[in-house]
């Protein structure tokens, strides 16, 4: 009987200490694993802050003493993305169809590149402190108002039209309150509903013809744009990216929404570790139907554009966005004929939204369709390469934000009518 106690206390201790183990087993391993995650975390964080940090030092060293905060939270061009460009063979891009032919090398990274980070630098200073004077009594006014009824890229292009008037007469631009912008969904109606203020000053309250006037949005004259003598010597592309890049510096709070929108799809979270990678916009549907594009191209022939050049850089990853749904289907029929070459990047959106369904969609809605052209504007900025068609608006817009960045490898259908649409 002894026996058999001693012998179930000996089997009980045996038992507690298998358990005992057991615990302190499971203990290591977790602790293990918070371990590596918390170390790939700092390596993802660190590689973020790598690719941003040479943008801040840049600023930093060319303005000193300046607030350079008014940036848009977009990263210029960085040493790995020239390292990258000076794998691809030189270019000349003719970017046709506006007043004269504005041509691009996309080997000239000098400082002498109209498009060179110091040239942006420099420029956005101006415009900046142009329209935000420390004291705006007996200042001279432009105020925008009457907005063209059409696409997003297009109103956003009359809307940069207006405010290029008003800098070439030396007037402050202002926009007129309400709006009455289409998509303009918050109490002023205006562009400032997502980006950044356009100036510090108020709207004057009278208009007399002279110290105040009134410049339209619904015009956008930009086949004879006037220069303001500062700018005089400069291509039309290059003034149009710029008051472009300045007007739509986003809000803190649609930078965050962007941001947030990419976390949720890509994997992993973060666009930097993602790169490199080409992004591509497909337009199709109301530009052909309106013969403002001469075919619908087929999903191959935009990607015989910068196939090649993109093995040659070992780039994989594609980001590709449409209107079309067809698209992502076309693309897996595609990538299985280049043996699964390219992984995949994209984003929930609202497809076959064209000029005509945005007008009659309820405010909100509207609104979250331009949230999520925002955020797809972001990616495509970030990317290394980009692909399109520049008898788009919207193609056009998100090209004039990528030269301004110093990104100036682009890869586009040839339409011929890269500027406007004349």
């Amino acid at each position: 009987m002894a026996s058999s106690i001693l012998k179930t206390m000996h089997n009980q201790q045996r038992t507690s200490i298998v358990k005992f183990c057991f615990l302190i087993l499971i203990f290591v391993v977790c602790f293990v694993i918070s371990v590596i995650i918390s170390s790939d975390q700092n390596q993802t964080k660190s590689k973020v802050e790598q690719r941003s940090t040479p943008d801040k030092v840049k600023i930093k060293n060319l303005f000193p003493h300046h607030n350079s905060t008014h940036l848009w939270s977009m990263p210029f061009a960085d040493d790995k993305y020239f390292q990258l460009a000076r794998l691809l063979p030189c270019r000349s891009i003719n970017y046709t169809g506006g007043p004269g032919v504005n041509q691009i090398n996309s080997c000239d990274y000098s400082s002498t590149n109209e498009f060179s980070l110091e040239n942006t630098l420099k420029t956005q200073k101006w415009l900046y402190e142009h329209q935000h004077p420390t004291n705006c009594s007996n200042k001279r006014f432009a105020i925008i108002r009457t907005y063209a009824l059409s696409g997003f890229g297009s109103t956003i292009h009359q809307v940069v039209w207006a405010f290029g008037a008003a800098l070439a007469q030396d007037r402050i631009a202002v926009y007129e309150t309400p709006g009455h912008w289409l998509y303009g969904t918050c109490s002023s109606g205006t562009p400032d509903c997502f980006f950044l203020p356009i100036t510090n000053c108020s709207i004057p309250s009278k208009v007399d013809g002279n110290q105040t006037i009134h410049i339209n949005a619904d015009v956008g004259h930009w086949s004879s744009p006037v220069h303001p003598p500062i700018f005089q010597n400069r291509t039309f592309n290059w003034y149009r990216a710029q008051l472009l890049f300045y007007l739509l510096r986003y809000k803190p709070e649609i930078l965050t929404h962007a941001q947030n929108t990419i976390a949720q799809y890509f994997k992993p979270s973060a666009i930097e570790l993602h790169h490199p990678f080409i992004a591509l916009y497909v337009r199709r549907s109301d530009k052909v139907t309106g013969r403002e594009m001469s075919q619908a191209y087929s999903l191959k022939q935009y990607f015989d554009l910068f196939d090649a050049d993109a093995r040659k850089a070992n780039i994989k990853n594609i980001y590709i966005n449409s209107e079309d749904q067809q698209v992502f289907s076309e693309f897996i029929q595609l990538n299985k004929e280049k043996n699964g070459y390219y992984n995949l990047l994209s984003i929930q959106a609202r497809k076959n939204v064209v000029f005509g369904s945005l007008t009659r969609m309820p405010q909100k809605e509207r609104e979250q369709v331009v949230l999520e052209f925002l955020t797809d504007l972001y990616i495509e900025a970030n990317a290394d390469l980009h692909a399109g068609t520049l008898t788009s608006n919207w193609c056009r817009l998100v090209d004039e934000m990528r030269l301004t960045l110093g990104k100036i490898s682009p890869y586009y259908t040839p339409e011929n009518r890269y500027l406007l649409d004349m």
